[in-house]
């Protein structure tokens, strides 16, 4: 079986990042000055973890900021050139100090970039690439994110107590999945892009590599919940006799045709509307793919899940799991462990889901007579292969 370290994935990126506008290496810069803390011994402890609580607590600047500007137009206007606050006020119907302090804040998290003026205004432009994800319309945009944080986000997060009280349950008594409607999936769908790249990158590898897979031989893939579709349509453009096939709510298959069209693949991959926890799968698949598809589940829904996967392909074809995989096994405070226990949170707001753990996904693997094969780090997710002997 094969484990990938993400540092490898972390170090291709780093060497082909504009170093002109490099992000920290957390990708959020510290608030807090620790080494700045001193006094007595004894009121160290609880002072240094006041700060860092503090950092946390004031983590809601960052959206409330983003979010403001989005709401504001700032981001399609600097989208256009470099302006100073009053520039920006004339245009938007705003207040230039309002601005400037609204820009300065968008500066600390590294969003704008501000030239100092000598006798004048300051100007400011955005960082390299944050117009293709802050501007509506962009292959990678996170407008619909931020839809979906205006639509449910801020709301929910506010009563998570009571969340941790009461878990969402269905009629039976037992946990439920997740209760998105349509609409605010439609959000996130349009909204998550951006992680597809390094995720496609690494799994085309992996096929390479691992399965054999050559760019020109005839394969089919099944996308199971496809959503846009940018998974199946970069791995079409990578394997050229590959034809995919995705499945998805009637919501969404329009737009999954329509970025399918976008990006040259339209002839090998067809959405399909499917309800795929009811309706039956096309079954002789090369690979199965799901991306984003068991944290929204219950353990018995992802239970489910897996054994359909494992009709669905053929023997010897690959099921491919990308999600928020907790590996007990390896370093339990990994950047990628860290994010995906916090993420289980967000489904405890929005209605039921988990991050399910390694050991999780195994039995389900065993039980439906699939065998893991490779387990990838990626920068938000991790990649998990099986095969069907």
């Amino acid at each position: 079986m094969t484990t990938i370290d993400s540092s490898v994935h972390d170090k291709r990126a780093d060497e082909t990042s504009d170093e002109s506008t490099p992000l920290p290496e957390t990708g959020v810069a510290p608030l807090v000055d620790g080494s700045k803390l001193i006094g007595d011994p004894r009121d160290s402890a609880v002072v240094r973890a006041s700060h860092r609580v503090y950092e946390h607590l004031i983590a809601m600047f960052a959206p409330g900021m983003i979010e403001a500007a989005f709401d504001l137009g700032v981001f399609v206007a600097l989208a256009d050139g470099p302006a100073t606050p009053s520039d920006l006020a004339a245009r938007l119907d705003a207040d230039a100090h309002g601005l400037r302090v609204l820009l300065d804040g968008l500066y600390c998290y590294e969003i704008v970039q501000r030239v100092r003026a000598e006798d004048g205004e300051d100007l400011y432009r955005l960082v390299d690439g944050m117009a293709e994800c802050l501007l509506p319309g962009g292959l990678y945009s996170l407008a619909g994110r931020i839809g979906y944080d205006r639509a449910i986000g801020w709301d929910v997060w506010r009563n998570l107590a009571d969340h941790v009280k009461r878990p969402a349950r269905g009629a039976d008594g037992d946990y439920q999945a997740n209760q998105l409607s349509a609409e605010d999936y439609e959000q996130v769908a349009r909204g998550i892009n951006f992680w597809a790249p390094p995720i496609v990158e690494s799994l085309a590898n992996l096929l390479a590599e691992e399965e054999g897979w050559k760019g020109e031989a005839d394969r089919s893939m099944l996308d199971v919940g496809c959503g846009t579709g940018i998974y199946s349509q970069l791995l079409l453009q990578r394997f050229r006799g590959l034809k995919a096939t995705g499945l998805d709510h009637p919501r969404i298959v329009p737009i999954a045709r329509g970025q399918a069209e976008r990006l040259g693949v339209r002839e090998r991959f067809e959405p399909v509307e499917r309800d795929f926890f009811t309706e039956e799968w096309d079954t002789g698949q090369d690979l199965v793919l799901l991306v984003n598809i068991f944290h929204l589940q219950t353990a018995e829904g992802s239970e489910e899940l897996m054994r359909r996967a494992a009709q669905a392909v053929r023997q010897g074809g690959v099921v491919a799991i990308v999600d928020h995989i907790v590996d007990d096994e390896t370093d339990d405070q990994s950047i990628q462990n860290r994010f995906f226990r916090l993420f289980a949170a967000s489904m405890l707001v929005t209605g039921g889901g988990d991050s399910f753990s390694l050991a999780d996904y195994d039995q389900w693997l065993d039980r439906a007579g699939l065998v893991r094969t490779a387990l990838v780090d990626t920068p938000m997710h991790r990649i998990l292969l099986a095969r069907r002997p």
